[in-house]
């Protein structure tokens, strides 16, 4: 058993304790469901009863499928990881975001794998590089303004394994302290 991260959260915006939802889904049969059946089950019985119903029936869903041992922290519902790292810059988004392009069109590997299509788009709030690699998964490296800072954000996710979604994740959290500093 995997004692999910959100625990409390759930258990303020619900007023509902842990171990009240964990019984309740247990008895009604919620261990046999699928992940995509219990989101809706939780979904119908929520709506109406707190803001963002839908938002709240996925933590929980997902916080369940931990705590029973369906899926671990960072695991997608098709079996798949994905990870995050973000630090604050103390450097504008229109300062950043073109460093952060050439550092990353300049490298030929990131954790020993090779970035395929990357490419880079640009909206009023946020700018991002992207690339995806040869196992499948995509990864992301955006920019936010935050004020006079930014926040940078690396994304990465259809990670086959729990292994190398940790080898990844430090792998970007060392990435982006290097960033930050530059």
């Amino acid at each position: 058993m995997t004692k999910p991260m959100n625990i409390a959260s759930i258990e303020k915006a619900t007023n509902k304790s842990w171990d009240q939802w964990v019984r309740e889904l247990d008895k009604s049969g919620a261990r046999e469901l699928s992940h995509a059946d219990l989101a809706h089950k939780l979904n119908d019985e929520l709506e109406g009863e707190l803001e963002s119903h839908g938002w709240w029936a996925q933590g929980i869903t997902v916080a369940y499928e931990q705590h029973i041992g369906k899926r671990v922290p960072g695991q997608l519902a098709n079996g798949l990881f994905e990870l995050a790292v973000s630090k604050t810059a103390a450097t504008s988004r229109n300062t950043l975001f073109p460093q952060l392009v050439e550092w990353f069109e300049n490298q030929s590997e990131f954790n020993g794998s090779a970035p395929l299509k990357s490419r880079s788009s640009e909206t009023p709030k946020r700018s991002t590089w992207r690339c995806d690699f040869a196992d499948g998964s995509k990864f992301s490296s955006t920019v936010e303004e935050n004020k006079e800072k930014s926040k940078l954000i690396l994304s990465h996710t259809a990670v086959p394994t729990k292994q190398e979604a940790d080898d990844w994740k430090d792998f970007w959290r060392n990435t982006a302290e290097q960033l930050i500093k530059q």
